[in-house]
């Protein structure tokens, strides 16, 4: 893992995730994300229901972590809203998708703008986890697979891929890297796991289809790198799979 980090500022960096060392020898992997304008206040530019913008920004950090391998310690909404009831819905909404990743018992942290009214919604996410990442090695081709469409402006979650299929993706033996594609779309982030992986060589003719550069909103889609030896052992156990490309050195 260490030769993919970056040094910004003193810190590692990995893709949108900030690695800060311990001096007991552990790390802090840090994740955030941001969501202005879409909600139910009088100015959003897109109408959508606060509980779904919540829930969505947490699940785009959640996602990241997950993918990376990082446990979840705390959570911290930063809200450009008023506490009530913008603020009161936010937190309820972030409370339920915890509990539907499993992960009630992780605590909430968060503040809120009461001087000032507010006509736009606007929530921020940081997530802080511990680093229990076990690197895996690329020892020839990598073929990409998606899970999910890219979409945005949701009025629900329900039916994107959940916590616990990601999961079991994860715990295959075949699958050496894993990563959610948000608002610079699929084509970017295939250019993300390649560059991890110093797998340059991929068809990037073929993403150059609009549909890859689609915004993926609150992590709608779900790139998966698995060992081309073993994929088809890996699309029978997860016949969702959709091919993207193969990555070569």
């Amino acid at each position: 893992m260490k030769n993919n980090l970056k040094v910004v500022n003193g810190m590692n960096s990995f893709r949108d995730l900030t690695l800060i060392d311990l001096p007991s020898g552990d790390s802090l992997v840090i994740a955030c994300d941001v969501s202005a304008g879409i909600g139910a206040k009088k100015d959003d530019a897109v109408t959508s229901p606060i509980n779904v913008v919540a829930a969505g920004s947490l699940r785009v950090v959640l996602l990241e972590l997950i993918c990376f391998g990082a446990k979840l310690l705390c959570v911290v909404d930063t809200l450009g809203n008023e506490m009530d009831p913008t603020g009161v819905q936010v937190i309820k909404a972030l409370k339920a998708e915890l509990a539907s990743a499993g992960l009630s018992d992780v605590p909430i942290n968060g503040s809120t703008e009461d001087n000032m009214a507010t006509l736009t919604t606007s929530v921020g996410i940081t997530a802080i986890a511990q680093n229990e990442r076990v690197a895996r090695k690329a020892d020839g081709t990598v073929s990409v697979y998606q899970f999910g469409e890219p979409r945005v402006g949701l009025t629900s979650l329900a039916t994107l891929v959940s916590y616990d299929e990601v999961r079991r993706i994860r715990q295959r033996p075949e699958v050496i890297d894993m990563l959610p594609v948000g608002s610079k779309g699929i084509a970017y982030e295939v250019g993300q796991m390649a560059q991890t992986n110093q797998l340059l060589n991929y068809d990037r003719e073929a993403l150059a289809d609009d549909y890859y550069s689609q915004s993926a909103g609150p992590a709608t889609v779900i790139l998966v790198g698995v060992k081309k030896s073993a994929s088809e052992a890996f699309v029978h156990a997860f016949p969702d799979a959709v091919y993207v490309t193969d990555l070569k050195a």
